[in-house]
């Protein structure tokens, strides 16, 4: 049978190694933060458009899945990007497009997709679809190319090649 003692020393050399790993594991985290971080909120996407037909949304094409009035500058993202923290009233930031907001949902099918809304039908289609970098910004959006951080206007949007 075991001493008092022995039970204090082998609780302590538990709680010690307990201790190691948990260090070994915030030191491993910290050393990778930014690849972590970029992994998590950095996407190669396909980026397409849409606009308030019935034919591309469901039977309310002014209202969007959180309820809201469409509008300029609001994005529809599938549900496994949505499913990983890219949520309604979410910012993100499509490279060379701009800072949208997130509103929308898309079709159950779609898979790594952005959608960006636009009320002209024949520029949706114009835009036609495009493999984008998207980045989910933080609150403060200091996660974005400073020289980038302004939302383009929709002509630009419309122009691009």
């Amino acid at each position: 049978m075991k001493t008092q003692q022995e039970k204090i020393t082998q609780i302590q050399e538990l709680m010690e190694s307990g201790y190691t790993q948990t260090v070994l594991a915030l030191k491993i985290s910290m050393a990778n933060k930014d690849t972590i971080k970029s992994m998590q909120r950095k996407k190669i996407v396909r980026v397409t458009a849409y606009s308030p037909r019935l034919e591309e949304t469901d039977e309310t094409p002014l209202i969007t899945a959180s309820n809201r009035k469409v509008r300029h500058g609001i994005v529809a993202v599938s549900r496994d990007l949505f499913d990983q923290g890219w949520v309604f009233g979410r910012k993100i930031y499509i490279k060379k497009l701009g800072i949208f907001t997130i509103e929308d949902l898309m079709a159950g099918s779609k898979r790594n997709q952005i959608d960006i809304f636009m009320f002209d039908t024949e520029q949706a289609l114009h835009f036609g679809k495009r493999t984008m970098e998207a980045h989910l910004l933080s609150d403060d959006a200091g996660d974005c190319p400073v020289e980038e951080t302004a939302q383009l206007g929709t002509d630009t949007l419309y122009s691009m090649n």
